[in-house]
């Protein structure tokens, strides 16, 4: 149990670390801008490293708690107390955003392969964000519409139709920052 318990809060300690970064290296981008790892945005990442600082803490908590009772050892109350606002901290968390915690990206093709359009669809508001590949895990919002649009693309020779509106190939596929 004594290895369980260090991973645990091992794990504690790297939401910790990513929760951090996010929220520091947030100040240099625009909100035009999205910075998105393995197919996850940054705010949805952010937002599980800030979940799992209370509920790998709380994890290892518990576990020190029942060891504790069943050996009959003192310092019972204060891992008590820790665990439970370990838990009272999720609940609230649960609370506030109602289970939603972020939204995952997808990826359109166009109907050749040789082209590509993101979008983050928010499934409470109907929003989607439209977005091109940058540098690295960036990406730059080109639209934002709503779900309904994900009906209205049409991919023609030299450009994307999106919801009317016109994008040329060559903005989706260039790389640099414009």
């Amino acid at each position: 149990m004594k290895i369980l318990k260090i991973v645990l809060l091992l794990a504690a300690l790297v939401c910790v670390g990513g929760v951090c970064y996010f929220e520091t290296t947030n100040s240099g981008v625009d909100e035009k801008t999205l910075r998105v790892f393995c197919g996850m945005p940054e705010s949805l990442i952010s937002n599980l490293c800030f979940i799992g600082i209370p509920l790998f803490i709380g994890a290892a908590a518990v576990i020190s708690l029942v060891e504790r009772i069943r050996a009959n050892k003192n310092g019972v109350i204060i891992l008590g107390f820790v665990a439970l606002i370990c838990g009272g901290a999720l609940g609230l968390i649960y609370a506030i955003t109602g289970g939603h915690i972020g939204y995952f990206m997808h990826e359109l093709e166009s109907p050749n392969g040789n082209h590509s359009v993101y979008y983050v669809r928010n499934k409470e508001t109907g929003d989607v964000a439209w977005l091109r590949k940058g540098n690295g895990h960036t990406y730059y919002i080109i639209k934002s519409t709503d779900t309904g649009a994900l009906d209205d693309i049409e991919w023609k020779d030299d450009a994307l139709s999106l919801d009317g509106e016109i994008f040329e190939y060559d903005l989706l596929d260039n790389i640099s920052q414009k």
